[in-house]
């Protein structure tokens, strides 16, 4: 039997993946600034818990829940039954309960024990972490391969499906060198500008990896148009 999958809701991308994400897995969604990552996972999760009602919970470690909603809004995000569903934890908001948690520990420790307590209170099967990079400066990581490991595992131990939002663009030339988060993740969604022409760029979404999954490895064209993403076959041209 083949594993349950979440859905993206990105019109044609579900498709070349086989049905969607797989249940529990944790993935990578990697690219420089103006790509729309933050828009595009907040957009899986709103849409999961609009249409299917699965619990889902959004952590942002550096834009403010009231900033972060007034431009999800704006691109009409707006419904409220999907907020039934979606909960929009920010620093402010994490500070506050840490704050409350009497443990010795380091702020990873806390972050861990807050996040793994509101996942068990909430039933959250779908949580994004926006971004794992914020995450990094604010844990302190000493040893970053390791403490990532470690992370990871942390995560597939809470039994949710995680989106980790990455702010490095991946180097995938043959002498680049991949961030350690990439050899962890499950799978790794990496969104990237390309330029077709001298003043046109056109945003280009692609799923390097997923584990478990046969999926198309090349470009699509990644499209926001009238309130939802879509993909298209990307347009050659430019360099």
């Amino acid at each position: 039997m083949g594993k349950n999958r979440v859905r993206t809701f990105v019109t044609g991308f579900d498709e070349s993946l086989n049905g969607g994400i797989p249940d529990g897995y944790q993935v990578l969604v990697s690219g420089a600034p103006g790509t729309m990552k933050s828009s595009l996972c907040f957009s899986i999760a709103y849409n999961n818990a609009l249409r299917t009602g699965l619990n889902c919970a959004y952590i942002t470690l550096e834009q403010g829940k009231d900033l972060l909603l007034e431009h999800m809004h704006s691109l009409g995000m707006d419904d409220p039954k999907a907020y039934e569903h979606l909960s929009i934890l920010d620093m402010g908001t994490i500070r506050k309960n840490l704050s409350f948690l009497q443990a010795k520990g380091s702020w990873l420790d806390l972050f861990k024990m807050y996040a793994n307590n509101f996942v068990k209170a909430e039933g959250t099967k779908l949580l994004i972490l926006d971004s794992v990079d914020v995450l990094e400066v604010m844990a302190k990581f000493e040893d970053p391969r390791t403490d990532l490991y470690y992370l990871f595992e942390w995560l597939r131990g809470l039994g949710v499906t995680s989106l980790l939002i990455g702010e490095k663009p991946l180097d995938f030339s043959p002498t680049g060198a991949l961030r350690d988060e990439a050899y962890l993740a499950d799978g790794i969604i990496h969104l990237g500008l390309h330029h077709t022409s001298d003043v046109y760029v056109q945003r280009r979404i692609r799923c390097v990896k997923m584990r478990s999954t046969k999926h198309e490895t090349g470009y699509f064209a990644l499209v926001w148009e009238d309130g939802h993403f879509e993909v298209t076959r990307a347009v050659s041209g430019g360099g």
